[in-house]
């Protein structure tokens, strides 16, 4: 079990899936919390003066601005690009459109259950995720700039 090279493609799919769908939730509730934080918390309405608010946006903006956070949202990209799209094969399978014939089963061969349609959209969603990454990585830190 801990040796991941002899995994399949299926397995690595349900993996992966799960793994990206568990880490994007955690960063959406981390996320508000961050942001509740970010505009002054629950007090942000009986803030004492603008000075003050404009100094802890500051404090919070100077503190998020840091290379380790934008490689965590390079990261979160990824994990977000391919869960969407992984999660439209797993949908499209579901309702049975990208599951193909049913063939013969043979003793000595393990089971299929990936279709060619189903591993052409889970290849896509690992290059889909990738681009994601990329154009997040040259938004955030002007990698590729001009």
């Amino acid at each position: 079990m801990l040796v991941p090279v002899r995994y399949s493609v299926e397995r690595w799919s349900y993996t992966l899936q799960r793994v990206t769908g568990v880490v994007v939730t955690l960063y959406f509730v981390l996320h508000v919390i961050e942001t509740g934080n970010f505009v002054g918390g629950p007090t942000v309405w009986y803030v004492p003066s603008y000075e003050f608010a404009k100094a802890y946006y500051e404090e919070v903006k100077e503190f998020l601005h840091n290379p380790i956070f934008d490689v965590g949202l390079v990261v979160i990209g990824w994990m977000v690009a391919f869960h969407a799209i992984n999660g439209i094969r797993l949908t499209l399978a579901h309702f049975g459109i990208t599951l193909g014939r049913p063939s013969r089963v043979e003793p000595e061969s393990p089971p299929k259950s990936f279709s060619t349609l189903q591993r052409a959209i889970f290849w896509s969603s690992i290059a889909l995720a990738v681009f994601a990454a990329v154009y997040s990585l040259n938004a955030l830190m002007g990698v590729f700039a001009r």
